[in-house]
C-alpha cells in the first residue's frame, strides 16, 4: 500500500517538529559486541550490561535512547539524528522527505498517534528489529571495517594497521576488530545474543518485521539457530546478504522463506562490474547478478531490495547503475523488481561525496538526474525522492552535520587509503575506477 507521505509528515509535526517513530518503534542491535541504535543513521551506542541483566528490553529501551525520545517530544533535534536534520535544511521547502518521515510512515496512524501520550522512560516493544549476530563477513567493502567484517579483521590482523590515516573515521583502521567482537571469533558466551533469544520470545507477537544483518548473516551458526525457531510466525522477516554465496547455501536461504508470512531480500550496489568489484572487495559483479536474478525467479521472496551507498567512490558510478536497474525492470516487465534505496555515506569522512569540489557534483546532479528524468516511468515514488534528495544533497550540503574533519586531513587520508587498500587488494585504482574518477582523484 501506497503511503501519502505528506500524511505522515503532517502526523509527525502533530506531536513534535522533530519526532521520529523509529526513536520508539524501530531498532538495531549489534549483538556481537552488544551495542544499539534506532536506525543506521545514529551512531550506535553501548547497552549497559547492569541495564540489560535487570531487563532483556534493554536491548532496545536503553536510558540513553530514552532520554533522546525525551528530546524529541519536546522538539528538540537530538544531535545524533543528524543524517536527517542535514537533509531537511538541505531540502527546505520543497516535497521531498527525509529518512525519518519514511522510518514513521512504516507505522499504523494509530501506533504513531499513541506516542504522543506515552511517558518518556517506558519501555516499548519494537514493532520493526534489525539484529546483526557476529560480523562474520567474505567481503571487505571500501567504506567497511573490522567491527562489521570478519574479512577486515583479518586483513588487520595479517598486513598491520593502515599507516598515516589522521581523520577520526580513518583511525578505525587501526582497530584489527578484537574490541569489537569481546566475546571472541567464534561469539561464544555472548550475553547480548542469549538475551535476545530470551527478549525474542516476549516480542515476536508484537512485530511487524524482523531482519537479520551482519556481516554476512548466511555465515553465522546464530542466524540458522534463530531460524529453527521460527515456524509459521506472523511477522515479515527480512535478510541483508550480499548473495555471494555458493548455490547449496543459496538453496537453503530460499527454502526458508516457507517459514514467514512474508520474506524480502535486500543486498546491497551502486555500480556495475569492475567498479562495484573494487569499491565492494570480494564481490564478483557477474556472480551477483546471476544470484539476484535467481532469487527473483523463484518467485518465493516478496521483495528484493538493492541498498546503495553513496560515497566518493561510488558517485561517478550512480546513473550508470540506474540505468542498468531500469534495464531489468524493462527486460522483466516490470517496475516492482529490485526496489533500490539511496543511502548517503557519512562515516569515513574522507569517502564522502563532499570531497568533491561543487562543479564536480553539479555535473554529476545534472547527470543522475537526467537519467532520472526519463525513468520514472519505471520506479517506485521512494525511489524518485531518494534520487531526487541525493541531487539536492549534492547541490547544497557542503560538510555533513557532525564531520569535524579538515579538508586538509580528508584529502591525506583518502589518498593514503586507497593507496593501501589497492595494494593489499591486488586490485590496481586504473584498473577498476572510471576516468572521470580518475581525473579528480589524481587532481587532488
Amino acid at each position: 500500500m501506497t503511503k501519502d507521505y505528506k500524511s505522515v509528515k503532517e502526523q509527525m509535526d502533530g506531536i513534535s517538529p522533530s519526532f521520529c517513530a523509529a526513536k520508539w518503534y524501530n531498532v538495531s542491535i549489534w549483538l556481537g559486541n552488544g551495542r544499539t541504535a534506532s536506525c543506521h543513521h545514529p551512531l550506535a551506542h553501548s547497552i549497559p550490561e547492569k541495564e540489560l541483566k535487570r531487563n532483556p528490553s534493554a536491548l532496545h529501551n536503553t536510558l540513553f535512547k530514552k532520554e533522546r525520545r525525551k528530546e524529541m517530544l519536546e522538539g528538540e533535534r537530538p544531535s545524533e539524528c543528524s543524517y536527517c536534520w542535514t537533509a531537511e535544511d538541505a531540502i527546505k521547502e520543497k516535497e521531498i522527505y527525509s529518512d525519518r518521515v519514511f522510518q514513521t510512515a512504516r507505522y499504523s496512524e494509530l501506533d504513531i498517534a499513541k506516542l504522543k501520550y506515552l511517558p518518556w522512560d517506558v519501555d516499548v516493544n519494537p514493532k520493526t528489529v534489525e539484529i546483526c549476530f557476529d560480523n562474520f563477513c567474505n567481503l571487505a567493502c571500501s567504506y567497511c571495517n573490522a567491527e562489521f567484517s570478519s574479512t577486515w579483521s583479518k586483513d588487520i590482523k595479517k598486513n598491520g594497521a593502515y599507516s598515516g590515516m589522521t581523520t577520526n573515521g580513518g583511525v578505525t583502521y587501526s582497530n584489527d576488530g578484537s574490541i569489537a567482537m569481546p566475546f571472541g571469533p567464534k561469539n561464544e558466551g555472548n550475553i547480548y545474543v542469549e538475551k535476545f533469544f530470551e527478549w525474542f520470545e516476549e516480542i515476536k507477537h508484537d512485530l511487524q518485521e524482523m531482519r537479520v544483518s551482519g556481516g554476512e548473516p548466511a555465515r553465522s551458526p546464530h542466524f540458522w539457530r534463530f531460524l529453527d525457531l521460527c515456524e509459521n510466525l506472523k511477522f515479515d522477516f527480512a535478510v541483508n546478504s550480499n548473495l555471494m554465496m555458493d548455490q547449496e547455501r543459496l538453496e537453503l536461504l530460499i527454502k526458508s522463506t516457507n517459514k514467514f508470512k512474508n520474506m524480502d531480500i535486500y543486498t546491497s550496489a551502486e555500480c556495475v562490474g569492475k567498479t562495484q568489484e573494487f569499491i565492494r572487495d570480494g564481490f564478483i559483479w557477474e556472480e551477483w547478478k546471476n544470484n539476484i536474478f535467481k532469487c527473483y525467479n523463484s518467485h518465493s521472496f516478496r521483495s528484493i531490495h538493492i541498498m546503495m551507498t553513496i560515497s566518493v567512490l561510488s558517485i561517478f558510478g550512480v546513473s550508470d547503475f540506474l540505468k542498468q536497474i531500469i534495464e531489468w525492470r524493462k527486460q522483466l516487465d516490470s517496475k516492482f523488481a529490485f526496489f533500490m534505496s539511496v543511502n548517503i555515506l557519512r562515516f569515513p569522512s574522507f569517502q564522502s561525496i563532499n570531497m568533491l569540489p561543487f562543479e564536480i557534483k553539479k555535473q554529476l546532479s545534472d547527470e543522475i538526474k537526467g537519467v532520472l528524468d526519463v525513468s520514472t516511468d519505471w520506479m517506485q515514488d521512494h525511489e524518485i525522492n531518494n534520487y531526487n534528495r541525493l541531487i539536492e544533497y549534492l547541490l547544497n550540503v557542503s560538510v555533513s552535520y557532525e564531520d569535524k574533519d579538515t579538508p586538509e586531513n580528508k584529502t591525506n587520508d583518502l589518498k593514503k587509503f586507497l593507496n593501501q587498500y589497492s595494494l593489499r587488494r591486488n586490485k590496481p585504482i586504473e584498473d577498476y575506477m572510471s576516468e572521470k574518477f580518475l581525473n579528480w582523484y589524481e587532481s587532488i
